[in-house]
């Protein structure tokens, strides 16, 4: 068989890929993705005993509006990678919850006496934090799978930098659902634990994303 005729027939039937699939692809890999983190939290860790508290749960909204910026802000960028030749500058946005944080963080460090510097560093280290590195990205594991799962539906050319970006994204499902069991209610706690453990689910997906994602 020549080429010609191998290219003839591999190009009939050929039928459009319909508008907005892949982006309900991703759009239910991460529901489910976020579902099941929310399930691993409950089987494992719980929600915590005063969540009922108003406090408590004005400070459980603050830990959410966090971890659903950074999934708000990686969801397009992964829309985007699962196309090839879409693919920008704009993934540095990823890092703008982050730098959000650490800014509210500092805030109080430079507007208030040095004597409460020690105090608002001693609230970052409080409540386990290596709790929190564990849970976020376990709780992240399938939300992770998920997201992968859907950008393999696309065609992603820079492999390492959408694992990166997808690991980010479970990262802040795990995020959101550990943050109803988190007992630490300090920003400088969310800004760095909460940050370094998504920062080590994005390195995972940068190390992975190259040998799952390859077409």
């Amino acid at each position: 068989m020549n080429t010609e005729r191998l290219i003839d027939l591999l190009s009939t039937n050929l039928e459009p890929v319909s508008q907005g699939r892949l982006e309900k692809t991703l759009i239910l890999a991460m529901v489910l993705g976020g579902a099941t983190a929310f399930a691993m939290m409950l089987a494992t860790v719980g929600p915590r005993p005063d969540l009922h508290s108003t406090a408590h749960l004005e400070w459980s909204a603050v830990k959410l509006l966090f971890a659903l910026s950074v999934i708000g802000v990686g969801a397009p960028l992964l829309i985007r990678s699962m196309r090839p030749g879409q693919e920008d500058e704009t993934w540095g946005l990823i890092f703008l919850p982050f730098f959000m944080a650490i800014a509210v963080a500092l805030t109080p460090l430079f507007s208030g006496p040095p004597q409460a510097w020690r105090g608002l560093l001693d609230a970052a280290t409080t409540t386990s934090p290596a709790r929190c590195l564990y849970c976020i990205p376990l709780f992240a594991v399938f939300p992770w799978s998920g997201v992968i799962w859907a950008l393999r539906k696309g065609a992603p050319t820079r492999l390492m930098l959408s694992g990166a970006i997808a690991g980010i994204v479970a990262g802040g499902l795990g995020a959101a659902a550990y943050a109803l069991s988190c007992k630490s209610d300090t920003i400088p706690f969310i800004a760095i634990w909460y940050g370094l453990a998504i920062a080590l689910c994005a390195a995972i997906g940068a190390l992975f994303g190259p040998r799952l994602l390859r077409w």
